[in-house]
């Protein structure tokens, strides 16, 4: 069986643009949780920093999630920056074991 994985994007707003940067996150989830062997795409904003968003999906495989990285509504995330709702975004990515 592959190893069922996740990956993050940690997200923080240019101050002033958290609300704004939070809507555009949901729009951005919404198409890539349809994407094939998506378990779960979700958003959530940190409840120490409401600057600072994190976005999680639970893959059913490797190659899932690698096909998914390789699709254009993940440049989503990069327009952020270009728009000037976020000012930094990090991607991670591990197995489930």
């Amino acid at each position: 069986m592959p190893n069922q994985m996740i990956n993050t994007v940690k997200v923080k707003a240019v101050a002033g643009r958290s609300d704004e940067l939070g809507k555009q996150l949901q729009k951005i989830v919404e198409t890539l949780r349809e994407l094939p062997g998506c378990e779960s795409y979700m958003v959530d904003r940190c409840p120490d920093d409401s600057n600072r968003w994190t976005v999680s999906a639970h893959w059913q495989s490797e190659a899932a999630m690698q096909s998914h990285f390789n699709s254009p509504q993940v440049q989503g995330f990069i327009d952020l920056i270009d728009c000037q709702l976020a000012n930094a975004v990090d991607f991670n990515s591990f197995p489930i074991r």
